[in-house]
């Protein structure tokens, strides 16, 4: 039976959703396999694992484009494996490459269904970084495990590697910024946007002074947790009623016009989502009373 497109969608977003969720619990195993190999041999596992990835794509894109133009996506993927590989001594932080590298492609698998013009990998880099914070934000929550700024670092370039093996595998044709006007329809929400980046950003910056206390309290200020408040009430609201007002656009009964807007769609409500996500991590821990580190 053939799914739905809403059924399609809810599908692949809800696998974005759990993986990040479980991106954390990724440790446990890790843990799992120093304690019956040693930590010697599990370290290796990481720089492993990105040379398989690596051999894999290979294999695959000479099956299927029967040529090599796809590996030269893999000099500037290389590169920047290398440079996490050398910079960052901690060897379970090297894990987060092939995790990272899959989220592109979980991005792409979510957001190529439906995309209509340019930009798409852009959209694929801010969404994924976003969505390394959100890892980052659950690593303070998680036992044993800590919030840093180097992690989110690797998570980014990461993306970047997953975006260049997705350009080598994939054919672009042509295509435009036409759906871009259609922003113009969601004037508030981009507002929106901007307000939850800005609190998000002044959050994560706030939360190693929690980090290096070990008290919430005292050192996350009353105000930014308003502020995560307003945009967690705001966004829901504002989201149903723009998703209501568009659903009788005169645009929708033309297809071309349906998808752009559509497109432009996509550079709003995943980032809501993700910066909803972001808000609630504070407010969880100000009701809860759980540790942060």
């Amino acid at each position: 039976m053939k799914q739905s497109p809403i059924v399609r969608r809810a599908i692949s977003w809800g696998l974005i959703a759990l993986y990040t969720f479980i991106l954390p619990s990724a440790i446990l195993v890790y843990r799992r396999l120093e304690s019956a190999i040693g930590q010697e041999a599990t370290g290796k596992i990481p720089f492993y694992g990105v040379i398989l990835i690596g051999a894999a794509y290979t294999l695959y894109g000479l099956l299927k484009n029967r040529n090599f133009t796809h590996l030269l996506y893999l000099i500037p993927s290389a590169i920047i494996a290398a440079i996490i590989l050398k910079y960052e001594p901690n060897p379970n932080k090297h894990i987060h490459i092939p995790e990272y590298v899959l989220m592109a492609w979980l991005l792409y698998a979510a957001l190529s269904k439906d995309y209509q013009g340019k930009g798409i990998f852009i959209l694929i880099f801010i969404c994924g970084s976003m969505l390394g914070v959100v890892d980052e934000l659950e690593q303070g929550l998680h036992p044993k495990r800590f919030y840093g700024w180097s992690d989110m670092a690797v998570n980014s370039s990461s993306i970047v590697i997953g975006i260049f093996t997705i350009l080598g595998l994939t054919r672009r044709t042509s295509a435009d910024w036409e759906w871009m006007k259609y922003l113009r329809n969601l004037r508030g929400l981009l507002g929106l946007i901007l307000f939850g980046m800005a609190g998000a950003l002044l959050m994560c910056i706030q939360l190693f002074q929690v980090q290096a206390n070990e008290v919430f309290w005292g050192f996350y200020p009353r105000w930014l947790l308003v502020w995560n408040i307003l945009f967690a009430a705001t966004a829901p609201a504002m989201t149903f009623f723009t998703l209501k007002r568009q659903g009788k656009s005169p645009d929708a009964a033309a297809e071309r016009a349906h998808h752009l807007e559509h497109t432009a769609r996509l550079w709003v409500y995943p980032l809501l989502a993700i910066l909803f996500f972001m808000q609630a991590i504070p407010i969880f821990i100000a009701i809860s009373g759980a540790e942060f580190r």
